[in-house]
């Protein structure tokens, strides 16, 4: 992930897997997977699933010598989960942990992860199985990309009050990433968003103006040394990913206004050939026209979806790093008709911030002022049955199908269809065909689901479907009903009759069984689960062992270098301790680099620990050296800060309560941890650097304290209370006359609560 693993990526090709929020929920056969497949140099192979249906896309890969096939789902869920260790390992460092190992407690536990908004019912279900293979505790919401941009720029202008009611703030969005492009228009009230419309190009994105480039410097090579160059990975992957690095180094050379050309050298393309080329900026925009013309479409649709124009825009807002191309943003305005476009927001982490956002707003670990969302569905999605179940249609006639959320429509929602049966029927959800016109590309299934709902046998039952889009923008089925009409007469049984009658409903929920495309049972996640465990603990022990091998390198080179005649340790070992651990660690420095190039990690600690022995007891006479001073100074303060306690108390009044045995137990325990500091001192002066301390400051530490248990309870013993006068005894009053003789009380307590008396 990120910098570390493009670096691995040439030598590594067939194991560095990328661009799977491209490959996710797809078939194998799908048309999109079949152009992805082709871009990539690892490779793909198709999977089969329990309940059936088109196989998904595996990635087939060596883990520690041995072959695994790894669903696509899994290796996106792997990512998403680095990230939470990522921010778990950030959050123990604030917190001050020292010992970041153990990480469990600071794992994120509320998640909400961006997504494209062109993404499809099966492939939002397979992110949530990616997720939950990997251990993602609970995701709050799958959240398209372009409504977290719009989050993440609403919540702070809302807070700079910004906008109002009467008029709503509308504002055009342009992402442009590596492989996507999407225009949106949102409305923005105070505490409100409202998703207007979104629109995209899934296929055009930073990468494609890389190609470019690749396929440019492809021809240049042949036209040079006659010789075949392919772009195309599977053919010769390691010319492909050399060529595309060039391509994006040049790209971003070129991209700041006023560069005028880019220097391309390529050492060793092919059969020790190096290239060498100049790419003009002029040639370079002239070559991306075509993708520079594909940008229009997704503007004047999300205009025309959104009933705007763009001088009904408050503001244009870009994000995504491939805005940063010069000439793309001169594109934008000249279609758009305007001189500027805003970047006030983070072109790389606008997203990341709008699903954080939102992940506290939902999260009750957060209080957070509620900010509503108005999402926008990006797909049409229908329902239809049988035949034999058809209803009549807005037109009159008789039809079996009803598009249930339309395009734009706000989600969760739950909407219902009531149909009449006699039996059990099925019930089938799929996009619609407009579905086509606005982002699912052709020759892709249309199906989402189908449900097939058990109905006692009879006479014609009333049902009602309920179908649900849930927050993730996934359709399900919420509940299937029977509903019947009871009437029950008023006045029980002696109701007459022609009286009146009640009438009363009943709801009975009926058994469905669910079928879609492509999902996974619960062994299929429990399966894939295990496997993730079983390479996470090889992942943790190769990294465990990686930090005790670094450990060991390091303590070596840092002590063969603090050893020598002339530096900071030398004076605190003796000449054979010296010998003995240049021995030892040349010794173990040639081992780590023949046999000990694979060892395990209590092999590695085992040679820290034979280095240690001996470099232990010379790093601690050092440490005992430089310490000793203060330590010895703070123990003789606290001796002189008792001493002239004892003096100022003896003889003092507020002191009068301690006796003579009191002070002369003191007097003592200063003396002895005095005397034994002083006879320390002596010894350790007569002691060398090179041979164990007389005294550690542990010893000191031990004695400090055994000085104030001695000293501190006398010291702060408390005088005692002065005993309080017996009070005079009360001379007794003669009783009135009559009194205390059949007499009734009603006596009153302190809270005005009456005590019963009986009569």
């Amino acid at each position: 992930m990120g910098e570390t693993a493009g670096t691995g990526a040439v030598s590594s090709y067939k194991n560095t897997i990328k661009y799977m929020k491209r490959l996710v929920g797809l078939p194998f056969d799908d048309p999109r997977a079949k152009r992805e497949m082709e871009m990539v140099p690892f490779e793909c192979v198709p999977m089969k699933h329990s309940l059936g249906g088109p196989d998904s896309i595996a990635v087939k890969v060596s883990v520690d010598g041995d072959e695994k096939i790894i669903p696509v789902e899994n290796v996106c869920g792997m990512i998403i989960h680095h990230m939470g260790m990522i921010a778990a390992t950030k959050a123990a460092e604030t917190s001050g942990m020292a010992n970041t190992a153990d990480l469990t407690s600071f794992f994120p536990q509320d998640w909400v992860v961006a997504i494209p908004s062109y993404y499809t019912d099966s492939q939002r279900r397979a992110l949530l199985h990616g997720c939950e293979v990997v251990g993602i505790p609970g995701v709050q919401r799958l959240m398209h990309e372009n409504t977290a941009t719009a989050l993440a720029y609403g919540i702070f202008k809302d807070i700079r009050k910004q906008f109002e009611n009467e008029e709503p703030t509308n504002i055009m969005f342009i992402d442009i990433g590596a492989s996507q492009y999407t225009v949106s228009i949102v409305s923005f009230e105070p505490g409100k968003l409202i998703v207007k419309s979104s629109c995209h190009d899934s296929d055009l994105g930073g990468r494609d103006f890389d190609q470019t480039i690749a396929n440019w410097l492809a021809d240049k090579f042949v036209e040079k040394f006659s010789k075949k160059l392919s772009s195309t990975p599977q053919k010769k992957p390691k010319v492909m990913l050399k060529l595309l690095a060039a391509a994006e180094k040049a790209k971003k050379t070129l991209s700041p206004k006023g560069v005028k050309e880019a220097s391309i050298n390529l050492e060793c393309l092919m059969e020790d050939l190096d290239f060498n080329i100049m790419l003009k900026a002029q040639e370079y925009e002239a070559m991306c026209k075509p993708l520079l013309d594909r940008f229009e479409a997704p503007i004047v649709k999300a205009l025309a979806d959104a009933q705007m124009k763009s001088s009904d825009l408050s503001s244009i807002e870009i994000v995504g790093g491939s805005t940063r191309i010069g000439f793309v943003k001169t594109k934008l305005m000249q279609i758009l008709k305007v001189k500027t476009l805003s970047t006030t927001m983070n072109a790389d982490e606008a997203v990341a911030r709008g699903a954080a956002l939102q992940s506290a707003i939902l999260s009750p670990r957060f209080k957070v002022l509620p900010y509503e969302i108005i999402e926008s569905n990006p797909l049409p999605i229908k329902l239809s049955w049988d035949e034999a179940a058809a209803v009549e249609g807005e037109d009159g006639a008789p039809t079996n199908s009803v598009t249930m959320f339309d395009r734009g429509l706000s989600f969760p929602i739950v909407r219902r269809v009531t149909l009449r049966r006699t039996g059990d029927f099925s019930v089938s959800c799929a996009y619609d065909q407009a579905a086509y016109d606005h982002g699912l590309p052709a020759g892709v299934s249309a199906e989402v689901a189908d449900w097939s709902i058990k109905v006692p046998e009879g006479e014609e039952k009333k049902i009602r479907v309920n179908v649900k889009e849930d927050i993730h923008g996934i359709i399900s089925l919420s509940s299937a009903q029977m509903v019947e009409d009871i009437e029950e007469e008023d006045g029980g049984e002696e109701a007459k009759e022609g009286e009146e009658k009640k009438k009363k409903v009943k709801k009975t929920n009926l058994e469905y069984k669910c079928t879609q495309a492509m999902d996974w049972t619960k062994d299929e996640i429990n399966k894939f689960r295990e496997v993730e465990v079983a390479m996470a603990n090889q992942d943790r022990i190769v990294r465990e062992t990686a930090d005790m091998r670094n450990d060991l390198e390091s303590y070596i080179y840092s002590m063969r270098d603090k050893i020598t005649s002339d530096s900071q340790l030398a004076n605190y070992a003796t000449q054979a301790e010296k010998d003995a651990f240049d021995k030892k660690q040349m010794e173990i420095d040639n081992w780590l680099y023949e046999d000990g190039f694979d060892a395990t990690k209590s092999v590695y600690a085992a040679k820290l620990a034979e280095l240690k022995k001996i470099g232990g007891p010379i790093e601690a006479r050092a440490s005992e050296a430089e310490g000793r001073p203060a330590a010895v100074a703070a123990i003789q303060g606290t001796v002189e800060k008792y001493k002239s306690w004892l003096s100022s108390a003896q003889g003092n009044d507020k002191y009068a309560h301690l006796t003579d045995e009191d002070f002369e137990k003191c007097h003592k325990a200063c003396d002895s941890t005095s005397s034994w500091v002083y006879d320390m001192l002596d010894k350790q002066g007569s002691l060398g650097q090179d041979v164990d301390p007389a005294f550690t400051i542990a010893d000191l530490s031990v004695k400090s304290q055994e000085l104030t248990n001695v000293v501190g309870p006398i010291m702060h013993k408390p005088a005692p209370k002065p005993k309080k006068e017996a009070a005079p005894p009360k001379e007794e009053k003669p009783a009135e006359e009559g009194a205390g003789e059949n007499m009734d009380v009603d006596e009153s307590k302190e809270d005005g609560e009456k005590m019963e008396t009986e009569e």
